[in-house]
């Protein structure tokens, strides 16, 4: 058995992510995967170099995703609030509705991030892979607001656009930084208690990731400083934001360890790796086309 990793943000999350891509995929490697994804946020800036180094690595599959910002209503009304989604593509065709959806929320969804509704997800969810994300997702947010019904509601509306390429996500952070709060362990362990509940009463998978944005243990202290600077905080402010430094490039024993229970949850990510093709995103040059006059 192994585990893939398909919630992963490189150094083009910026201001957020601090893995390069190419120690991703030597860990990646080293730990004996044979898949990986990228899901930075809200963009694809990363792609062409992820491709470049997975060339490199021909035993690591190469999963080209996005952690997507989806709006609440109309993404092209300037109002705050948004929730996190996983989109992977599963072959080339998945790619380009990738990039549709993107671009969307750039060209016509931008305010603080770029998003898109529901709308523009159904629109080009063909051959796309789809997971409810971290605790930012529509899911756990409604979950951890004590809205069952809707968080059933969004479930039904996913596993209706992606069917059997809709998955759950369940995660676990428990810090092991003196005098840092266990607050996003707690409530971690809160949503994912009814993830699993809800996965088995709707038929829906589940899959362990871990929201990676480093890629060894101990880059978490410079991760920490990254975040001074995203946030303009002092590393001292008591009340700056913090990650639990456990965001990193998990072993499968690792991730295994976190969810003793459900084992299923390890193996359903090698099902996603298995149904995603391999593919080239290389082309020759497009060059403009102008008339010329015969005479």
């Amino acid at each position: 058995m192994s585990f893939v990793h398909l919630h992963v943000h490189t150094q083009y999350s910026i201001l957020d992510g601090q893995a390069s891509i190419e120690n991703l995929f030597n860990r990646a490697e080293e730990l004996g995967m044979p898949g990986l994804a990228i899901t930075d946020h809200g963009n694809m800036y990363g792609v062409k170099e992820f491709f470049k180094y997975a060339a490199k690595h021909p035993s690591v599959k190469p999963i080209i995703g996005c952690e997507i910002y989806v709006s609440k209503g109309d993404h092209r009304v300037k109002e705050k609030g948004y929730y996190h989604l996983i989109l992977l593509a599963k072959n080339y065709n998945g790619y380009k509705n990738l990039m549709k959806i993107v671009s969307t929320g750039h060209l016509e969804g931008m305010y603080y991030k770029p998003r898109v509704s529901h709308e523009v997800i159904e629109k080009y969810h063909e051959d796309l892979i789809c997971s409810s994300a971290c605790m930012a997702g529509e899911i756990p947010r409604m979950i951890l607001a004590g809205d069952i019904a809707g968080a059933e509601k969004a479930i039904e509306w996913h596993k209706r656009v992606f069917k059997d390429d809709y998955y759950l996500e369940v995660m676990l952070h428990k810090t092991e930084v003196p005098g840092l709060s266990l607050e996003v362990y707690e409530k971690e362990k809160e949503y994912d208690e009814v993830i699993f509940d809800l996965a088995e009463k709707h038929g829906v998978k589940v899959i362990a990731t871990n929201d990676a944005h480093f890629v060894r243990k101990e880059d978490g202290p410079a991760h920490d400083r990254l975040i001074c600077l995203t946030t303009n905080a002092y590393i001292d402010d008591p009340d700056r934001l913090r990650y639990t430094q456990q965001e990193y490039l998990k072993s499968e024993e690792e991730m295994a360890a976190l969810f003793p229970g459900h084992p299923e949850v390890i193996t359903n990510t090698l099902e996603i790796c298995d149904k995603v093709e391999s593919y080239s995103i290389d082309r020759g040059h497009v060059l403009p086309k102008f008339q010329i006059d015969p005479d």
